[in-house]
């Protein structure tokens, strides 16, 4: 059980000098607090103004507060999407370079409906849910939207990720993502002092992290680009520069020793999971003693890589209610199938979940992300489609909370503020109304979403058609 007497000795040493009428008790729910320590029965949970400062059972509630019954119902803290991206929207237009719908919407007519759709994007995943998301690259919109959120109540907080930086020239960067708006999405280069640079320009624009990326996509032209830019000693460069700033750097690897060389050079996360081979004992043993948490992103690898080209998709519930209206229909859009192509990312999605599997069972840290924006894949929603794949890749439900909310916070290097339903901390809270560790799915039985203390019933979040 939670240990509640510094619950109880914190309320009563707060209380003093507060403001009651600015204080709001939720009482009665059965708390899942993000820690991974045992729900609580019939807690309360106290906010003053945007702030936790009391949790658990027996604390006392002071006279003027505003009291909220929430028995028979939980309470779990507000989702945390550890990889999204503002400049791509989920659907099927959004990334030319990976399926090519120009004819039908052109680049830069998506690019304008991207921007001005960015407020219902925010909407999106506070409907869903998700009170802070970590962007992970891309180009200024990125910050633009950080800002927009911080200015806007229905929105999630945004934390940003300065780059994709990554070990290649320029022309293979325009190859890979066209430029965005004029911008490049990914930073190149091609020596230490190009990786030492793009750092310096996220310090200088207040990034929250780093984002790397260390992977050959199959071709051995990149392969050798790799090689030839000495990626190991690129990735050093970017994490010994970082960490003079205090800040951490994730990287983006989808193979088993690109994300070896990762952790090797500093990598405090890993983006994806491998999905080349299977994951050995000495690659664990690696990431524990490195206290590296990866995160999976398991489906995109179902929903972008197969369902798309099959229509056979398993929508959510919730994709349905929260998404940004536009995007779950363009799914419908019809693309030649590739029968090639669905035999081997149907191999290399069951070996990625077996990856997952196997890193859960050996004490890795995970957190949960979706790579929002990457087609087939909706701002918010698809957080709750990401849980229920590693739910399926045999991760029980109290560690993915767990994992979704607090090991997320660790991504941005945020768990002191957020993640949590701790005093002192943001108060971003969901109120379910079933049981989410009876069935993770119950997830998405949301009532009210709370951010920073303003409370919103689902309903008032929902899209506008």
């Amino acid at each position: 059980m939670l240990d509640v007497r510094w619950t109880v000795s914190m309320a009563f040493s707060l209380m003093a000098g507060y403001c009651h009428a600015d204080v709001t008790a939720y009482q009665g729910a059965t708390l899942i607090d993000g820690t991974h320590r045992a729900a609580v029965e019939d807690a309360t949970v106290l906010v003053e103004e945007d702030k936790f400062i009391a949790v658990g059972t027996g604390v006392a509630v002071p006279e003027g507060a505003k009291v909220v019954d929430v028995s028979g119902k939980w309470i779990i803290p507000g989702l945390i999407d550890s990889h999204v991206h503002f400049m791509t929207s989920g659907r099927m237009y959004t990334r030319p370079a990976f399926i090519d719908l120009t004819d039908k919407v052109p680049y830069e007519e998506e690019i304008e409906w991207i921007k001005t759709h960015i407020p219902d994007t925010l909407r999106a995943n506070l409907c869903s849910g998700v009170t802070s998301v970590v962007s992970l690259g891309g180009p200024s919109l990125e910050y633009e939207t950080r800002d927009l959120a911080s200015r806007t109540d229905a929105a999630p907080t945004v934390f940003v990720g300065h780059g994709v930086i990554a070990p290649m020239p320029e022309f293979i960067a325009k190859q890979m993502i066209p430029p965005w708006d004029g911008e490049l999405t990914l930073k190149p280069g091609m020596s230490a002092e190009a990786a030492v640079a793009h750092v310096q320009e996220a310090v200088a624009r207040g990034a929250d992290l780093i984002k790397t990326a260390i992977d050959d996509r199959g071709s051995r032209m990149i392969s050798a680009m790799l090689w030839f830019a000495d990626w190991r000693q690129f990735q050093q460069a970017v994490v010994a520069e970082a960490a003079k700033h205090g800040l951490q750097v994730t990287t983006h690897a989808h193979a088993l020793e690109y994300a070896r060389g990762a952790v090797n050079a500093g990598a405090a996360s890993l983006q994806h999971v491998p999905a080349d081979r299977p994951v050995d004992q000495a690659f664990i043993n690696l990431l524990k003693a490195n206290e590296v948490i990866v995160v999976p992103t398991l489906a995109i690898r179902k929903r972008t890589l197969i369902e798309l080209f099959t229509k056979e998709m398993e929508l959510l519930p919730i994709e349905r209610k929260c998404s940004v209206p536009g995007v779950v229909e363009s799914w419908d859009e019809p693309i030649p199938p590739a029968d090639d192509q669905s035999i081997r990312y149907r191999a290399q999605g069951a070996l990625a979940a077996a990856n997952v599997g196997a890193l859960y069972e050996g004490g890795v840290s995970l957190a949960v992300a979706t790579d929002t924006g990457m087609i087939g894949i909706p701002a918010g929603s698809g957080m709750h489609l990401e849980l229920r794949d590693m739910h399926r890749a045999g991760i029980p439900a109290d560690y993915l909370i767990h994992a979704a909310t607090f090991n997320s916070a660790q991504i941005a290097d945020k768990e002191d503020e957020y993640g949590s339903v701790e005093a002192g901390k943001f108060a971003d809270f969901l109120i379910l109304g079933a049981d989410p560790l009876a069935d993770i799915g119950n997830l998405q039985q949301i009532e009210w979403v709370i951010k920073h203390g303003k409370a919103f019933r689902q309903s008032e979040l929902l899209p506008v058609h």
